[in-house]
């Protein structure tokens, strides 16, 4: 590390720790002054109240993204240490159960919705086997573990949690989180994307099995059902009764999510047909998932499952790509902060500390030994299929299981649900769910390329021709045809530098670009032939073919300079309009 970089990653903890002191002594001095101030008035106190600490909210959610952009920290671990010290504060939001319920069932909602439209369905359908194995039956087993993992530390720490409360923290704690996993897959190529597909897509659909399970759980608890022991609440899922109870559930939660993607493709055709981006967009992707929920919830379905039905079936198209963008910066840049603040300021630091030992040793165990026991318990079936799955991607599948927002949002459920052992189960969550986060990802892209099954994006090759050039975009086999538009517009702008950028991601090896090559030798001698035989002159012509996302390769080719003008595909480009502007290049899009 040179003395720039230390000096660098000093000041940018040094910055954390001001942050994080500035907050505290802010909001111990100043909250009970706020607090009389704001209730001094008339009418409306609580509502000012409830309103002034979501401003709060949305600043430290501010500060946490801009602390966290730097540093190998994730956010979600910022925010929890940013709710810790400013508890006084949030505390007007902590401790009104209802606004408190509100904001996180909305939250959840929209996350999950979020999670069905990152999951990719096409992957997702060919993946579905290993997908379900590990999200239904993993997470099953999973919980079940867990509970037993806790019950039995958490005694020999001398910790003291009710048994239908371990049960439920083992229920919530069972899920991953794709928000968490999918930033540290930046920058890394895979030599088989399924493995990232797998996890992606599996942390979306365990999130929504453990929210299910959690919520039956709950409900056989505050109606009275209870058991002596881990394994007999967990036999309580096989009686007749349960299982009639969890099928409707689980039915009704589809259902209703299928009416929603239904209400979804309705819209989208719609606007397809009138072709204008213009309206309401954005007021339909945070009315659908609330509606679906609502609806599932009333007539005794899974809400959440109902949430995420209904994305998951809804493929995205590119007149709503501006929406989808919009609504995925709401929830990352808003709901997930507010969630891990609201979870770090529930727990008292006297509780974090007491329970330090029992939590870090479960936490370990859970991450090292429970973990991947249960992804070898579920794959090792699909090393003997067709999916042929291999001991270096289980081992890891097994790294990669932080536990995230969704775990954050069911420990908050369980608290406003008023069962006994609330503080400690609490205390003891956040311990698992911290070390999950601040150990996993940042070792992520050294476990992947240790294991050999992903090596680091390298650079764009250098340019052979220097000058301003246009830029032919690809993903498949199209160009052939759409280089006599780029070849047209060169010619009428006395543009010399031709470049057909070709980007095929997921089939991305030598073997491809080498036959990709020799197509576009073939195809750049046969321009060249009918310029020269028309007595025109000669274009220069150049290929490159980069690794990763085609918009990474777009934005790295713009940063070195001469690009007069990129030729896209119309369906090609995830853009939206800002987007595009940004970038300071003229786009033209081909049909």
């Amino acid at each position: 590390m040179s003395f720039r970089e230390l000096r660098s990653f000093t000041w940018q903890y040094t910055l954390i720790g001001i942050m994080l002191s500035a907050s505290w002594f802010l909001s111990s001095k100043f909250t009970d002054t706020i607090s009389k101030r704001i209730s001094g008035v008339n009418e409306g106190a609580e509502m000012l109240l409830i309103l002034f600490s979501i401003v709060i909210v949305f600043v430290i959610g501010f500060i946490v993204y801009e602390l966290a952009k730097p540093t190998i920290l994730p956010s979600f671990v910022l925010a929890i240490f940013f709710g810790i010290v400013s508890r006084d504060i949030l505390a007007l939001l902590v401790q009104n159960p209802i606004s408190l319920a509100t904001l996180i069932t909305i939250g959840a909602v929209l996350i999950l919705f979020e999670g069905g439209l990152e999951t990719p369905f096409t992957k997702f359908k060919t993946l579905l086997g290993p997908i379900l194995a590990l999200a239904v039956v993993g997470t099953l087993i999973n919980a079940l573990l867990l509970s037993l993992l806790l019950d039995s530390m958490l005694h020999r720490f001398g910790v003291t949690i009710p048994l239908l409360t371990t049960v439920l923290l083992g229920a919530a704690l069972a899920s991953t989180d794709p928000a968490a996993i999918i930033p540290s897959f930046k920058g890394l190529m895979f030599s088989h994307p399924r493995v990232k597909h797998i996890a992606v897509s599996e942390s979306a659909i365990n999130d929504v099995m453990g929210a299910v399970l959690v919520t039956i759980f709950l409900s056989l608890f505050l109606n009275g059902y209870t058991a002596f022991s881990v394994l007999e609440a967990y036999k309580m899922l096989l009686s007749v009764d349960v299982l009639i109870h969890i099928f409707s559930v689980v039915f009704i939660g589809t259902v209703v999510g299928l009416l929603g993607y239904g209400i979804l493709l309705w819209w989208s055709n719609w606007k397809l047909k009138i072709l204008t981006e213009e309206g309401s967009d954005a007021a339909l992707f945070l009315g659908v998932p609330l509606l679906v929920y609502t609806l599932a919830s009333v007539i005794g379905g899974s809400g959440f499952l109902a949430v995420f039905v209904s994305s998951l079936m809804f493929h995205i198209r590119s007149h709503f790509r501006h929406v989808e963008h919009y609504f995925s910066h709401t929830v990352e840049g808003f709901m997930k902060p507010m969630i891990f603040m609201l979870l770090g300021a529930m727990v008292e630091p006297a509780d974090l500390l007491a329970v330090a030992p029992a939590g870090i040793a479960v936490g370990l165990l859970f991450m090292f030994v429970l973990r991947p026991l249960i992804v070898f318990m579920t794959l090792i079936p699909f090393c003997f299929t067709s999916q042929q799955m291999t001991m270096r991607e289980m081992f890891f599948l097994s790294f990669v299981r932080e536990t995230g927002v969704i775990p954050a949002v069911l420990l908050i459920t369980i608290s406003l649900a008023g069962l006994p052992g609330n503080e400690t189960m609490m205390a003891v969550g956040l311990w698992i769910i911290l070390l999950t986060l601040t150990i996993e990802p940042p070792l992520t892209p050294y476990v992947a390329k240790k294991l050999g099954i992903a090596r680091e994006t390298p650079p764009l090759p250098e340019r052979k021709h220097q000058g301003p050039v246009a830029v032919l975009c690809s993903r498949g086999y199209s160009f052939p045809e759409r280089m006599k538009t780029v070849v047209q517009w060169a010619k009428g702008h006395s543009v010399e530098n031709i470049m057909l950028l070709h980007c095929p991601e997921e089939r991305y090896s030598e073997e491809f670009v080498a036959g990709i090559q020799q197509e576009c030798d073939a195809l750049f001698h046969r321009i060249n032939d009918k310029l020269v035989s028309n007595g025109e002159k000669e274009l220069n012509f150049e290929f490159l073919c980069g690794p990763g996302l085609l918009q990474d390769n777009i934005e790295r080719l713009i940063a070195e300079g001469d690009v007069s003008i990129i030729f896209v595909g119309t369906k090609m480009l995830d853009y939206r309009l800002e987007d595009v502007k940004r970038l300071d290049v003229p786009f033209y899009f081909i049909q």
